[in-house]
């Protein structure tokens, strides 16, 4: 019985095995037929036909054709990349507008003062004409360009009808000073209105001779000292002094910055004739400048008798920037295009200074039928630490008829004559502060008589000086 039991097992699997595998035939069959997943038309559904085997048609009222219906219009927003901050109803979408692309079209574009619109035209077919070079104006006769033949600009002379003053006046002593002054308690300066280089006032020094004349032994000081701010930025000092004498050993006045002597009494001699302007050059920041008026500097026993009156006025004060700054520590050098100057003659036009390819020339028969005269090249230095004067010259002049010469303040300080045959080169030491230099070609500078001059015989030479590769080379410390 177990066999028989185990022999039908075995036959109902193989008979169930074999109905799986055509149920699985057919399938595959239907499939490839076309009808797996579609559904029975006829099953769960209505019937739809109008009793006569045929479906009611749908489109009647349109003439049997059917209805056109439209698509709304879909509005899509643009693609863009853009960023999105926050969340919910307070989100914001940042998207960049597009860069424009250049266009040389005429632009458009609003006026912030009103609402008018400005059009900005470019032209594209050719590049705008060129501003058109300004016509130099005829000049007239006596000019210094036209009489020196040359402009400073090609010539590198720096020529102009007139100095420009840079300084400014700091004290004319004529109301309550602002500046900062110790005038001493022993033979004190103070206001007075005996002498005045302008205005009614100037400052004199407390020296009284009637008290100290003649008087031997100690020697006695009368100070006056200015105390500069923090914020000075530096520059000259300049004033006027009137003394009677100012001779050593009897009388003295120099200057001092920080007690050390930067006008020493060899520079300030007495002008019974006037006024003479002084100066001193004064760091930048504090620091104490003083004047002082010395009686018997040398402490004589006995001074020798003097027909001067003694006494000393200080009046105009005044400052100047330097003309030249030391930015590091290489000297500084001014060269003829740094230099303003003037170019003038003693009431003779066609007497000036001439550019020609060397430098400048001046001629002796320029000044025609006048008995003596000058032609002057002047310019002004504001120096800090002093400097060199540097200069080609050449000569051909015949003392005392003509000469060349260059003045300090007025002073001569170098003369040249002789028939040079080339240039030679030359210099001059200028001190500290302000200077006036005067580059002179003179006829007869002695101002002797014509009948004199004749006497001395004839002149072999031209009359005529030549300069060039005129500097200021400034000292370094």
């Amino acid at each position: 019985n177990d066999k028989k039991d185990k022999d039908n097992n075995k036959k109902d699997k193989k008979d169930k095995k074999d109905k799986d595998k055509k149920d699985k035939d057919k399938l595959n069959k239907n499939k490839n037929d076309g009808k797996v997943g579609k559904p029975d038309k006829g099953k769960d559904k209505p019937n739809e036909n109008n009793g006569n085997g045929k479906k009611p048609n749908k489109n009647k009222g349109n003439n049997g054709k059917k209805p056109n219906k439209k698509k709304p219009n879909k509005i899509e927003e643009p693609k863009s990349n853009s960023i999105s901050f926050g969340g919910g109803s307070n989100s914001q979408n940042l998207r960049p507008d597009p860069t424009p692309r250049p266009t040389r079209r005429p632009k458009a574009a609003k006026n912030d003062s009103a609402n008018d619109v400005v059009v900005v035209s470019v032209s594209v077919n050719k590049p705008a004409d060129p501003t058109p070079r300004p016509t130099r104006r005829p000049l007239p006769a006596n000019d210094v360009d036209a009489l020196s033949g040359n402009s400073g600009e090609s010539s590198g002379w720096n020529f102009v009808k007139s100095l420009v003053d840079t300084s400014s006046q700091l004290d004319g002593f004529e109301r309550t000073s602002k500046l900062v002054w110790d005038i001493g308690t022993t033979d004190p300066w103070r206001l007075s209105n005996t002498f005045s280089y302008e205005g009614s006032k100037s400052l004199q020094s407390g020296i009284n001779l009637a008290r100290y004349d003649l008087a031997g032994g100690e020697p006695v000081f009368s100070n006056a000292t200015l105390t500069t701010p923090k914020k000075f930025e530096g520059g000259v000092l300049s004033f006027m002094i009137l003394a009677g004498q100012l001779e050593l050993p009897n009388e003295a006045f120099f200057v001092s910055v920080d007690g050390e002597v930067e006008l020493p009494p060899s520079l300030t001699n007495g002008n019974p004739d006037g006024w003479v302007e002084y100066s001193v050059a004064v760091p930048e920041g504090k620091h104490k400048v003083t004047w002082s008026h010395v009686y018997n500097p040398f402490g004589m026993k006995s001074l020798p008798l003097s027909t001067s009156v003694v006494g000393l006025w200080m009046d105009d004060l005044r400052y100047a920037p330097f003309t030249s700054d030391r930015l590091d520590n290489t000297a500084n050098i001014l060269g003829l295009s740094d230099l303003k100057m003037t170019n003038s003659a003693d009431g003779v036009d066609s007497a000036v200074w001439k550019v020609d390819s060397t430098g400048v020339v001046a001629s002796t028969s320029d000044f025609n039928n006048e008995n003596d005269g000058s032609a002057d090249i002047q310019f002004v230095l504001n120096s800090r630490f002093g400097g060199t004067l540097k200069y080609k010259v050449k000569a051909d002049t015949t003392a005392p008829h003509d000469d060349f010469a260059i003045l300090l303040n007025g002073d001569v300080r170098d003369a040249v004559f002789g028939e040079m045959v080339s240039f030679e080169h030359r210099e001059l030491v200028v001190p500290p502060g302000k200077h006036v230099v005067t580059l002179r070609h003179r006829k007869n500078p002695g101002r002797f008589s014509s009948g004199l001059l004749n006497s001395l015989g004839e002149v072999g030479t031209m009359g005529k000086t030549w300069l060039g590769d005129l500097s200021f080379v400034e000292n370094v410390y």
